[in-house]
């Protein structure tokens, strides 16, 4: 059932909490509400929303797309002061379904905000190089065994370190005008046949990371030139890097905040 989202205000009675979340994204439109689709913010909310009685909306960290998985998604709700913090993660968990799970959930000042106040993101995009696929890491990976060298991958993503105008990696259908992001990590992680992309950032654009990785993929498999990254970047221009990465491999892995608990 898709709920409309209405705004609410907070009382006296309400307080604010932090929530992080782990979820398969496949079964879902992305994190953010939709029209006739159903979403992990919607399907939050209205878990929130049947406990609580009331409409509750939610806000997150940041805005996942359609088949794209969390190891840590932030977002943050009011509630009303009627049930412990254990009690309420517990229920949570016995209502949502089984592919998303609540891992912590906290009270925080109402000065927190899940996505303003976020320092820092992380986001893995995980691959499989075996020769043969598992079947269990059907949308959870993507398989990449053939012509793929990785060396000249990893020499492309060293050249995303450091502060940049991204938009030659974002989506046309991004309306941020500061297109301005600083890299503090970019590169790879092998163990054995699972290879791992990981790219730390004060901020992230709309598909930004999956242009990344498509086009460091055809790096990997000498289409462009790891020495072209820089150039592409210096163009503004989409058309010069590679193509999308499909969703089912990347992960919205880690966010990082001030210490914002309220000491008991």
């Amino acid at each position: 059932m898709i709920v409309k989202m209405v705004q609410i205000n907070t009382s006296p009675e309400e307080k604010k909490y932090k929530i992080e979340l782990q979820y398969q994204g496949t079964n879902y439109r992305g994190w953010q509400i939709q029209p006739h689709q159903v979403t992990i913010q919607e399907t939050v909310s209205n878990a929130l929303s049947r406990l609580a009685g009331i409409r509750i909306p939610v806000t997150g960290a940041g805005r996942t797309d359609s088949g794209v998985h969390a190891i840590q998604q932030v977002a943050h709700f009011h509630f009303p002061d009627k049930e412990s913090v254990p009690d309420l993660k517990r229920a949570l968990n016995a209502v949502l379904p089984w592919d998303i799970r609540v891992v912590d959930l906290a009270e925080v000042p109402g000065s927190f905000h899940a996505r303003k106040s976020a320092l820092k993101k992380r986001y893995d995009y995980r691959f499989y190089t075996g020769e043969v696929f598992p079947p269990f890491l059907h949308n959870l990976a993507l398989h990449l065994n053939h012509g793929f060298r990785l060396k000249p991958a990893e020499k492309a993503a060293s050249y995303l370190d450091g502060t940049h105008d991204f938009s030659a990696f974002t989506g046309a259908g991004s309306s941020v005008e500061d297109r301005v992001r600083t890299v503090s990590f970019s590169g790879f992680i092998k163990k054995g046949s699972d290879l791992t992309y990981r790219i730390e950032a004060n901020g992230f654009l709309l598909y930004m990371v999956r242009n990344i990785v498509g086009t460091l993929i055809d790096v990997g498999c000498g289409r462009i030139e790891a020495s072209d990254i820089p150039s592409i970047l210096a163009s503004l221009d989409r058309n010069q890097a590679g193509p999308t990465a499909p969703p089912q491999g990347l992960y919205l892995a880690r966010i990082w905040y001030e210490d914002i608990s309220i000491k008991s």
